[in-house]
């Protein structure tokens, strides 16, 4: 709150001293004569409206009434049971297909709540999971630790619990968290706000929208906090969570030898810590008979049978790895089913994993080497926290100097080819093409000088105006300067009075600042999808190609009208189309060519900063290097709609983190499992 309200008073000082200093110079100009009336109403009524449009979207945004911490909690209530059971769904998490995974108390959990000590000391995922909703919706505290192995199931747990709470309609709200992106240096609490703001959004862009977060973090929210192992400080974490989360229900989980090792039972008070058992032969074995054909996996089950502790039981511990084989009909070659050593149980996880992206891109117009190959280069490019795959991100791997080059070059070729056509009318087109190279240049570097942007959207509405953040006032900043400064360059050298230098400076400069602060992030957890995002990020790059085309054509129109009074002498007395035209025509031509210049350099730069223009170039040297095809966002979305990945908002997750780190391992592991022969039953 400090942050921001320091903020806005520097933005209300800073316009105040531009309009100030803004009438003191037309006042003067008056007295002495220097600026005519015309000229005057130019140049100061852009500023005016501009700083107009600013301080009545602060207005108006202090105006509008505050969303409640009640209707907030509401608000995302709905959402997340709304997007829960649909994840739910997609991964087979619904009551009436899950599996009965076994739980069991942890040796030193406590019994003082009354969900630990209503609980047995073992049972299965759904008696568990209905206990915690139904203690919860209760009041009562519950407070539950969840270990077990990797691929275990916790995750589908945490989200399952999260339904279930969600549904239950609890006093407060569920919300899962990935731990893994959680910063030790940071308080819980405040970590927590600012993943329900991005993340969750039910308060962002309303008025006091963090102060909601807030508060919906301390006194709202029931914490599902998924990966403690993930987090780069488990021990700190563990610390935070009694200290910050006394007296609250919460959801934690954590690989099993990890909670050990912390000794996590003794820092949590009145928590009850189960472990996630594995399937047993004859579990698994039940579970193949009633979802797999049998005559495929007949094989797999008589194996079972006959070593119930053995490698392909081991194996199918996990309800990944069983869901997995059961996607494969439940059948496995019989060099596997006979595999024997320490290395056999390793290699029968990597031909379920290997099978599935087989079977994935079985019947498919992309050959399966290929297939596996992109994906792994987009396993390796995840995101390490949080596992999310962004498009606009992928930057990361292209050498930064591509971007600098293209940018160079494309903006010299659009701004010096739009300047030359200008000044060719002037009989300079020499001059045109200095000025198209030096802005280009210039241009390039303030664009790179700033981190990339995140996917954005136009927002020409005045309700949607918010204080800019110190990146976002940078990218303003930015933006104004190098087009105040180009027009300024172009004006000094076609005019004589340096009023008209003034004027173009300040009007094309407030041209782009605009366009620029005009536009906002938008936020890749709303009911969005990646392709969506793309889509919202080239509309803005065309909206910034018009926002710099009509205020330009104005400018120019002034500016041309004037031309016959205030143009260089004798710089230009040998361009005799200036004194054979009409005043009406000159203006038309100025309003022409300040549109192409405008239009051009504020789109070129538009593109430069924007995530689709990185991602246009990002996509084309990935392609030229064979890490991913051309068409990257059909083949992403092709993975999509196979199981590969899912899809969260404006992201794309690997189906499992299993498989992510399978794909993402050395390319000698990702490829056995596809040299493994799948045998006659694999591909039914």
């Amino acid at each position: 709150m400090r942050d921001e309200r320091a903020l806005k008073v520097f933005v209300f000082t800073l316009l105040g001293v531009i309009l100030v200093a803004t009438v003191l110079v037309a006042v003067r100009g008056l007295i002495e004569g220097d600026l005519k009336p015309l000229d005057l109403w130019v140049s100061l009524i852009p500023a005016v409206l501009t700083i107009a449009t600013i301080v009545t979207g602060y207005l108006q945004s202090s105006r509008r009434a505050p969303v409640t911490a009640e209707e907030a909690a509401s608000a995302l209530a709905r959402k997340v049971a709304k997007e829960t059971k649909s994840e739910n769904s997609s991964r087979g998490l619904l009551a009436e297909r899950r599996m009965a995974v076994r739980w069991r108390r942890r040796p030193g959990s406590e019994r003082i709540s009354r969900l630990s000590a209503e609980l047995p000391d073992e049972g299965v995922l759904n008696q568990l999971t209905g206990a915690v909703a139904r203690h919860a919706r209760e009041g009562e505290l519950c407070r539950l630790v969840v270990t077990g192995d990797p691929g275990a199931g916790k995750t589908a747990l945490a989200m399952v619990a999260t339904m279930e709470l969600a549904e239950q309609a609890v006093p407060t709200v569920p919300v899962l968290f990935p731990f893994s992106a959680w910063d030790p240096a940071r308080r819980l609490v405040d970590w927590m706000t600012d993943e329900l703001t991005t993340a969750h959004a039910v308060v962002a862009g309303k008025p006091h929208g963090r102060r909601i977060a807030e508060e919906l973090v301390r006194h709202h929210v029931l914490p599902v906090l998924d990966g403690l192992d993930e987090v780069s400080d488990p021990a700190a974490a563990l610390r935070r969570i009694e200290e910050e989360l006394e007296g609250r229900s919460f959801v934690l989980t954590c690989r099993t030898d990890s909670f050990a090792e912390l000794d996590g039972g003794r820092t949590l008070n009145e928590v009850l810590v189960v472990q996630l058992q594995p399937l047993r032969a004859d579990e698994a074995r039940s579970v193949l008979q009633t979802s797999a054909r049998p005559s495929h996996a007949a094989p797999l089950i008589s194996v079972l049978d006959a070593e119930p502790t053995g490698p392909v039981a081991r194996a199918l511990q996990t309800p990944f790895m069983l869901s997995l084989a059961l996607k494969l009909g439940g059948s496995l070659p019989a060099e596997l089913l006979t595999a024997t050593g320490p290395e056999a149980e390793e290699r029968i996880k990597r031909y379920l994993l290997g099978a599935f992206i087989t079977r994935a891109y079985g019947p498919s117009s992309y050959d399966v080497d290929e297939a596996r190959g992109h994906l792994a280069f987009l396993a390796r490019h995840v995101d390490p926290a949080t596992g999310r795959l962004a498009w606009w991100r992928l930057h990361s791997a292209v050498p930064r100097a591509v971007f600098l080059t293209l940018a160079v070059v494309n903006a010299a070729i659009a701004c010096s080819g739009a300047a030359i056509v200008m000044f060719s009318l002037f009989r300079r087109p020499w001059w045109g093409l200095w000025i198209g190279l030096g802005a280009a240049l210039i241009g390039a570097f303030v664009v790179e000088l700033v981190p990339p942007d995140d996917p954005r959207r136009a927002k020409p509405r005045l309700r949607s105006v918010r204080p800019p953040t110190t990146h976002a006032l940078q990218r303003v900043l930015g933006f104004g300067a190098v087009g105040g400064a180009a027009c300024a360059v172009i004006v000094w050298l076609l005019y004589e009075k340096p009023q008209y230098v003034v004027i173009g400076g300040v009007l094309s400069g407030i041209t782009f600042a605009a366009a620029r602060y005009f536009s906002e992030p938008s936020d890749p957890m709303e009911a969005v999808t990646p392709v969506a995002l793309l889509r919202s990020d080239r509309s803005m790059v065309l909206y910034s190609w018009l926002v710099g085309a009509i205020p330009g054509a104005l400018t120019g129109a002034y500016l041309g009208a004037s031309l016959k009074s205030g143009r260089r002498t004798p710089q230009l007395d040998d361009v005799s189309l200036i004194d054979k035209l009409p005043i009406a025509v000159e203006a038309l031509m100025g309003a022409a060519g300040g549109a192409l210049l405008s239009a051009t350099g504020l789109g070129m730069m538009a593109i430069g900063s924007s995530s689709w223009g990185r991602f246009v170039a990002t996509r084309g040297w990935l392609a030229l290097h064979g890490r991913t095809p051309l068409r990257l966002v059909a083949f992403v979305e092709d993975a999509r709609k196979r199981g590969v990945l899912r899809q969260m908002n404006g992201y794309y997750e690997f189906s499992h983190r299993q498989l992510q780190r399978h794909l993402a391992g050395p390319v000698r592991a990702v490829a056995s499992a596809a040299d493994t022969s799948t045998g006659p039953d694999s591909t039914q």
